[in-house]
């Protein structure tokens, strides 16, 4: 009786793997990649992390992310685990401030 629960649990757990590599797989494919990701090839599936080793490259992913919206990027201050960005509006009025970090590249609003 265990050898059937263990490949019924085996079984069931295959099938949970491929369905979820499936629907990694068809976001990646149509480009919607869901939720607070841009749809391009720098940003990946959704839940995917994505280190940001340097300002540089945060100003890149932020001006990516805030594309568009109009907002540009102000001062970034480097922190020990993420960066702090100012976000500015047309007439360079802060709208928002955020955080992006440093390990999972995520995105988000501290203002």
């Amino acid at each position: 009786m265990i050898g059937n629960n263990t490949l019924f649990i085996g079984g069931v757990s295959l099938l949970l793997a491929a369905m979820l590599h499936t629907e990694a797989a068809a976001c990646r494919e149509c480009g919607c990649y869901n939720s607070g990701y841009r749809s391009n090839q720098r940003w990946g599936w959704y839940g995917a992390r994505k280190s940001v080793p340097s300002a540089e490259e945060a100003r890149r992913d932020l001006t990516d992310y805030y594309a568009d919206s109009g907002a540009k990027i102000g001062k970034i201050t480097d922190k020990s685990g993420y960066y702090e960005a100012e976000i500015l509006d047309k007439d360079k009025k802060l709208i928002d401030r955020v955080i992006i970090h440093k390990k999972s590249g995520r995105i988000r609003s501290i203002l």
